[in-house]
């Protein structure tokens, strides 16, 4: 299949997934909207067309920011690993989909997270892991920018590159929002491509909503030998949806009825 076919399958998927997201937080009633909309080409590309997802030495993938859980239980839906019905089930009472995913609830996810910075070295254990048995498994993670003002991340990023472990690819969801405001007025992070670069990483930043340029980043990953990758992948927080790109209200905020109408609309069938 050429690339361009691939891409706009890809392309088309993201759209599914997004109107999933949206959807299934409108149901809700709360949850977190942009940053589960910010990373959702990322996400697809990964279970659509990158990851080994089935078998004993699959890949593993961990969402160490995990307030964006809605983006990925679309995914699953989208793949069939959950029904629609379920998907609406999300932050309700006895679902195995809570706000932030619990994995002894449901054995597709390979790590409950949301205590941020703690899935980055979930996902070195993972990498160590499979280098120990020799089995071909990588390990994807996806972590914020808000995130990565957590020292924890910062220690991943020492001793990642010192154990060399070239299964291993982080993926930064750089959307320059957190909870409270722009990522840079609560503790500037920049330069951060040259950050981890500095700390022994191969460093590729790539526009987060480009399909084509994540496929191509996440190829250049899988072929690089001696140290980890990182992503850094320039996103909008809300993508998809205009009226919640780049505003921080919807970080956290509640989808009513006359949202989510003109959020399906803009996303289109």
């Amino acid at each position: 299949m050429p690339a361009t076919d691939i891409d706009n399958r890809l392309a088309v998927t993201a759209t599914r997934i997004r109107r999933l997201i949206v959807k299934c937080l409108h149901k809700a009633g709360s949850g977190h909207p942009g940053g589960s909309l910010s990373m959702t080409d990322l996400v697809t590309v990964l279970f659509f067309d990158e990851m080994r997802t089935e078998g004993e030495n699959r890949d593993r993938f961990v969402l160490s920011k995990g307030h964006a859980a809605p983006g990925l239980y679309a995914a699953f839906a989208e793949l069939g690993w959950i029904g629609r019905d379920e998907l609406m089930s999300l932050r309700q009472l006895g679902s195995r989909l809570q706000g932030h995913p619990d994995r002894t609830r449901f054995d597709r996810l390979d790590a409950g997270s949301g205590a941020l910075g703690q899935g980055v070295s979930i996902a070195i254990g993972y990498a160590l892991a499979s280098r120990m048995k020799g089995v071909p498994g990588r390990t994807y993670c996806i972590l914020g920018d808000g995130e990565s003002q957590e020292g924890q991340v910062w220690e991943a990023a020492l001793y990642a590159p010192f154990a060399k472990l070239d299964n291993l690819c982080f993926i930064l969801d750089n959307n320059n929002l957190q909870n409270e405001t722009w990522v840079n007025e609560t503790l500037d992070l920049g330069p951060l491509a040259q950050k981890w670069d500095s700390f022994g990483w191969h460093t590729i930043e790539i526009d987060g909503h480009d399909i084509d340029a994540i496929r191509t980043a996440l190829a250049e990953a899988r072929v690089t030998k001696g140290k980890p990758t990182i992503i850094v992948a320039c996103t909008v927080k809300g993508k998809g949806v205009p009226f919640m790109e780049n505003d921080n209200f919807w970080h956290g905020g509640v989808i009513t009825d006359e949202h989510l109408a003109i959020a399906l609309e803009a996303l289109g069938p």
